[in-house]
């Protein structure tokens, strides 16, 4: 049956814009079992059955009359159905209740007849129903989600619209720190606030803000955080590895939540996660994070909180440290060397492997794996690795320190080495990569890349070009020289041909033999002159015949 009070709407269906299955397992941790249960808004139905398991009494509070006759109709005996505004209901029912859980937030809860409802005001009334010391639970949207004003923004529907002039609202919380103080001046300190990731409708990640304060960049907290948005549909501005990056540099991660969820009285973990079918939480404790929960594999009993390997590679990237890189990459290759079994079964990817001391361990593992049975040696594994990590590191926009000519099979094969793997990698079973972020600017990052390697060529070009013309200068002053240098070579040779022919021709004539023969005469009648002559001719006769012996 429905009680239907001042500020009930009819022919209206309110549609939870605060949902999704993850929220069922914060509410089963931080609502313990009550006497008295109080549930405000269009709360996603799917949480309805579980709410009124935990309370003896239990009463739901809609503005739609045809919500409530809906509600109504599956609600077993003990819960209680209302139809009207948060202000009537207040004023006309002066119980208290245990726990209070307005999940949707406060922003229609109003009457949209009578004088508006500021979210300040429906905040006071609501906790007004709350007995000391009991449990409240409050949703609000973020209505400057940065991740939202960096995509493009789609076509908003009937309730997008209706909220629309709630933005305008100056009590509603803008930020975690305004939910934290509204409710603080209400008298309740708030026990944890958790960020949704991803669509505010189905939302399949929590993350404490506790959580991602101690996180920080490349983190398991930080990494959850930007998986969910990677899985938001929708073209973008800014692809959201670079928004994660930047708000966790500055600690505002929680400004790019679709929502949050303020607990007071109750304690949540530090994060849950919805993947398919497994639900997974994570709990901070002085070893890193816990993990628990129902998943189709083992998960590490605990996560390392330091940064991921992938994170400190594009550290390492970013700032030129090239020799840091190289000593990661070796350290990694020997690890995959000696750890190659406990990988069989699965990819291995650097943004889920974390340096723990010496070593490395793996992280939470929510990728895609590959068919049961896979295997793969260590060196298959580091090629697929530094394959999906040239990939990352495309989507990242770094300005790498190797020659921007070096095309990504070169990258990956000068990272194999570095990692150990020298010989080359045959591998007919890759997987294939993600496509690449599709948002305008990594469009834009590729575009220029794309120009500064045209540029690169063309000056490498030009270089080569006046390099060759000054070879080609050099050789023909060498070719001219070398001409020059033959012409004189020839000249000469034809001059001593002709002294030569000259020569011959003097010996030959009369002149020459009556002057020989005067010579020889004179030499006959010099003794002395004849006997050396004859010494010599018979010492050369002695030599010549020591030789034959």
């Amino acid at each position: 049956m429905t009680d239907v009070i001042e500020g009930a709407l009819r022919a209206v269906h309110d549609h939870p814009v605060i949902a999704g299955p993850v929220l069922l397992d914060l509410l089963s941790d931080v609502l313990p079992q009550s006497d008295s249960l109080l549930v405000v808004g269009a709360t996603d139905p799917a949480l309805l059955p579980v709410l009124w398991t935990l309370g003896r009494s239990v009463t739901v509070l809609v503005r739609s009359h045809d919500d409530a006759d809906r509600i109504a109709a599956e609600a077993p005996a003990q819960v209680r159905v209302v139809a009207g505004s948060l202000a009537a209901f207040a004023v006309g029912d002066h119980a208290s209740y245990d726990a209070v859980v307005a999940v949707d937030g406060l922003d229609r809860s109003g009457d949209l007849a009578g004088a508006a409802t500021s979210w300040a005001e429906a905040l006071h009334l609501l906790c007004g129903q709350l007995r000391p010391g009991g449990t409240l639970v409050v949703g609000a949207r973020n209505p400057a989600r940065l991740d939202e004003l960096l995509a493009v923004p789609a076509a908003p529907d009937a309730a997008e619209r209706e909220l629309a002039p709630a933005g305008q609202d100056a009590s509603r919380p803008a930020a975690v720190g305004d939910l934290e103080a509204a409710l603080a001046a209400e008298g309740f300190p708030i026990t944890s606030v958790h960020c949704g990731f991803g669509d505010p409708r189905d939302l399949r990640t929590l993350v404490s803000v506790r959580a991602l304060a101690d996180g920080g960049p490349g983190t398991v907290t930080t990494s959850v955080a930007q998986r969910a948005l990677e899985r938001t549909a929708g073209p973008r501005v800014l692809p959201p590895a670079a928004l994660v990056q930047r708000l966790s540099l500055a600690g505002s991660l929680p400004s790019a939540a679709a929502g949050w969820i303020a607990v007071a009285g109750g304690r949540g973990r530090s994060a849950y996660l919805r993947d398919g079918d497994d639900a997974i939480w994570l709990d901070s404790s002085t070893d890193g994070l816990v993990t628990g929960g129902s998943s189709r594999r083992a998960l590490p009993v605990t996560l390392p909180t330091s940064p991921t390997v992938e994170h400190l590679l594009l550290r390492h990237v970013a700032l030129a440290q090239t020799e840091e890189f190289r000593s990661l990459a070796a350290r990694l290759g020997s690890w995959m060397r000696e750890s190659a079994a406990s990988f069989a079964g699965g990819p291995v990817d650097f943004d889920d492997i974390h340096p723990v001391d010496d070593g490395f361990a793996p992280g939470l593992g929510l990728g895609d794996r590959p068919e049961h049975g896979a295997s793969a040696s260590s060196p298959v594994l580091l090629d697929r690795a530094w394959r999906r990590f040239a990939h990352r590191l495309q989507e990242s926009a770094y300005e790498h320190p190797w020659p921007a000519t070096m095309s990504t099979e070169q990258l990956v094969q000068l990272w194999l080495g570095m990692s150990g793997v020298l010989e080359p990698v045959v591998d007919a079973q890759a997987p294939p990569l993600p496509a690449l972020p599709d948002d305008l600017r990594s469009a834009l990052d590729r575009a220029r890349r794309e120009h500064d390697l045209v540029e690169s060529l063309r000056a490498e070009l030009d270089t080569t070009t006046r390099v060759l013309a000054d070879r080609d200068t050099a050789l023909q002053l060498r070719e001219a020289r070398i001409r020059g240098l033959r012409r004189d070579l020839l000249t000469e040779i034809e001059g001593r041909e002709a002294a030569v022919a000259a020569t011959a021709a003097l010996k030959s004539g009369r002149t020459y033999q009556l002057a020989r023969r005067a010579s020889q005469v004179a030499d006959l009648r010099d003794p002395k002159k004849l006997a050396r002559v004859a010494l010599k001719r018979a010492d050369g006769a002695i030599r010549a015949y020591r030789r034959m012996r």
